[in-house]
């Protein structure tokens, strides 16, 4: 098989309320795993999200801001059919812990972890993920997005 060669103005961006996304590799069966360039704008934060099968690993490259994660597995699965009280989720949300994001900082988030990114300056970096790209369960959202895949985003 030969080597794919694409000019990076030829993938594909998805616009956000926070920033946008470039879709560098999105997955096939060839290559099974997805990788995207991000910018989070200064001031800006992406949804408190949690996966329920992707798995991600991002590395910082440029700005300054805050990632707020849960130490504690959460259940999508019972979260989805309802079985998360409200005075859970807002525990959760009030117990989140806080590690400072700077260029060069690696960090990984299986499946079941609670997290969120906070941008002081604007934030690039680049996500590594398995292909559920679609697996967003959103926990609070500043647009009040729904979980999944937001159609008008990718157009």
């Amino acid at each position: 098989m030969p080597i794919e060669v694409i000019d990076s103005t030829n993938v594909k961006i998805v616009e956000k309320p926070w920033g946008w996304e470039k879709w560098i590799q999105p997955g096939n069966e060839v290559y099974p795993f997805s990788l995207k360039q991000l910018l989070l704008r200064a001031g800006q934060r992406t949804s408190l999200q949690v996966h329920q099968h992707k798995s991600e690993s991002i590395i910082m490259l440029e700005g300054t801001g805050t990632l707020l994660t849960y130490p504690e597995f959460f259940d999508c699965e019972l979260y989805l059919n309802g079985e998360y009280s409200q005075n859970v989720i807002d525990y959760i949300i009030n117990n989140l812990t806080s590690i400072p994001l700077i260029p060069g900082l690696i960090f990984h988030t299986p499946p079941g972890t609670v997290h969120r990114m906070v941008a002081d300056t604007d934030l690039l970096y680049i996500e590594a993920s398995t292909t559920q790209l679609d697996d967003v369960v959103r926990l609070q959202d500043d647009q009040k997005r729904d979980h999944g895949r937001i159609a008008s985003e990718h157009k």
